[in-house]
This record gives C-alpha cells, structure tokens and sequence, in this order.
C-alpha cells in the first residue's frame, strides 16, 4: 500500500515517514519546493520512498500527487506563523479540503487527519476534555482554521462516505523538535523566559509515542469514523520543571520570574499591535500557557496503546537532542 504524508518534512510528518518506511511500507512525501527539510528526506535513501513537489493550497498539484495512494496521513499545516487568518484558512482550512476530495474521488482506504488537543477549547472547569468535548473556538488563527478545517471533515466523512480517522495530538515533543524546546531554550538563553501560571502542567506526547498512535489508528477498522486524544499520561513534570532541565542542559540559569496573567495578556496584545514584524509575546501564548489542563486519552488506550517512551526518558532524549539546536536558535 501507497502511504501519502503530507507535511512530511516537518516534525510529525518526518517522523510519519521514517516510521512507515522502518516497517516495510511505501511511502510519498509531500513538500514544498525549496523546503530546506527535503535534503533530510533525502538521506533515508530508501527505494521505497517517492519525493514529490506539492503546496496543498494547490488543487491541480494536489491532484497530480493523489494517484494510486491507498492512505493519507494528512500533517500539513500553518501552526505558528506570524501571518493573517486568511494564510492559515488557505492552508488548514483549504488545503485540507483539496487534499480530502482529491484522496476521496482517488477511492482512499483511510483518510487519517493529525488535528490537536486544542480545537476542544480552552478549560472551562475541572471536568476533562475527551472526545466528545465540544469544538470551541480560541479568537486565534491556527485554533480557530483547525477547527473550521474538521468541521468541514467530519461533515464530508458523514454526507460523502470519506473513511476518516482523527488524531489529537497534546503537546509533541521529542527529537526532530525545531519549534517548542529549541524556543524555549531560546528564551531562557536571552533571559525572556516567564510564566504566569504556576505549576502549569501539558498534556506531553513524546513524538514515538504519538507516531505509535497514528499508525495504530491508520490499521484499524474500528477506528474508521473515530477520533483519538493522544498524549502520555497525568504524570509528567511541570513546564517550569522543564524549563529548569533545559536551563542546566544549556548552561543557563534556571527561569525564576513570574508575571500575573492580567500582565501577561496585555503585553501580549500590545505586542501584536505595535510589534514591527513578529511580536515578542502573542495572545496565543498567553492562553496555552495559561490554564491547567486536563485531558483523557482512555479511548485511545482502549484500543491497546501505551506509550512506549516513559516522560522521564522522552525528556531526556528530547533535551539531550538541543545540543543540535543551538547553532540553529543562535542565528
């Protein structure tokens, strides 16, 4: 069978493809064209992976990719980028749409769409979120155009037949991380670090763990029409605590200061409308690291899965794995 990963050069959907490709499947890469991610895809140097050019905002090139694919792992998308709302709906919202009709009139066996924790809202009391939660909107891009992208999914799995599968991941971490612990690092180095919810607990995925899930989810036929909450457990550390480990890894001292949250919303949206380029503190970044979580993953654990990697060591890995990022978050 014919695996098509879409965001395959980014750090779930590399992940995606070394996995597929480690258990003897075939696998076609989607990427973008000069995407400097390519050269690492090209070192697999594996005759059962195809490389090919494609912007999923782009019907006709969407498309010319979809041909004879049985499975579509679908991790594509704009997530933190300092852009309009309209660049994210072209791409999560759109692009997504381009990708499900192309693979669907293409007779797919599985359509499996890597969403996030986040389109279930924001917490609202102590209940957990699971995924019967409702779909509640951020007031934020990327949130907002996730949400409106699986919206639009779960209404063409119900009316058109799209054998759709959904994985929420939490907070993904790991080797091949060059977003979330490389900034953090970042902000500790520079002396930015702050929080304004202490003992702020995330729903942590280790990258093995969450690749564990979505190929679990894709083999299934009980999973066809279902959706699965996938992060590791209640028990990992606080992002603080994190902080701290990152701090003495890099040689830096270990973050200490505390804003109120009232504080940290304002700065946040003044430095989105007097920010000259990318602001300092978004308003997304307030709210994420703002509430305590509380999640459910009982459903996915229904079907067999544990994580494989405990927190302990995916931390450790996921720390030691900085030593690479420095030269990458000094530039």
């Amino acid at each position: 069978m014919l695996n098509l990963v879409t965001g395959a050069t980014g750090f779930i959907g590399q992940a995606l493809v070394r996995r597929l490709l480690t258990n003897g499947e075939h696998v076609r890469a989607v990427v973008l064209a000069d995407d400097p991610g390519t050269s690492e895809l090209r070192r697999l140097d594996s005759e059962q992976l195809q490389i090919v050019t494609a912007d999923i905002t782009d019907r006709d090139a969407v498309d010319a990719v979809c041909d004879d694919i049985g499975r579509v792992f679908h991790a594509a998308a704009l997530v933190h980028a300092w852009a309009p709302i309209e660049a994210y709906r072209r791409v999560n919202v759109d692009g997504t749409r381009n990708l499900a009709e192309a693979a669907f009139l293409r007779g797919i066996d599985r359509f499996i769409h890597l969403s996030t924790s986040d389109v279930f809202g924001l917490p609202r009391d102590d209940r957990p979120l699971d995924e019967s939660s409702p779909f509640r909107e951020w007031n934020e891009p990327y949130q907002d155009t996730k949400i409106e992208a699986e919206v639009w999914l779960w209404r063409f799995h119900r009316e058109r037949g799209l054998p759709l599968s959904v994985v929420y991941p939490g907070w993904v971490y790991g080797p091949g991380d060059r977003a979330f612990f490389p900034s953090l690092a970042a902000a500790i180095r520079d002396g930015s670090m702050m929080f304004w919810q202490r003992d702020l607990w995330l729903p942590w995925v280790y990258i093995d763990n969450l690749i564990d899930a979505c190929v679990l989810v894709a083999g299934r036929s009980d999973t066809l029409g279902e959706g699965y909450l996938a992060y590791d457990g209640d028990d990992g550390p606080t992002l603080q605590e994190v902080c701290n480990r990152i701090a003495t890894a890099i040689g830096c001292k270990q973050p200490t200061r505390h804003i109120p949250p009232t504080l940290a919303r304002l700065g946040a949206k003044a430095s989105q409308l007097f920010a000259r380029g990318e602001p300092l503190l978004r308003t997304s970044d307030v709210k994420a690291f703002g509430y305590e979580w509380k999640f459910s993953n009982a459903k996915l654990r229904g079907l067999g899965w544990e994580p494989q990697i405990a927190t302990e060591d995916g931390m450790r890995r996921a720390i030691e794995a900085l030593d690479g990022a420095r030269d990458i978050q000094s530039t």
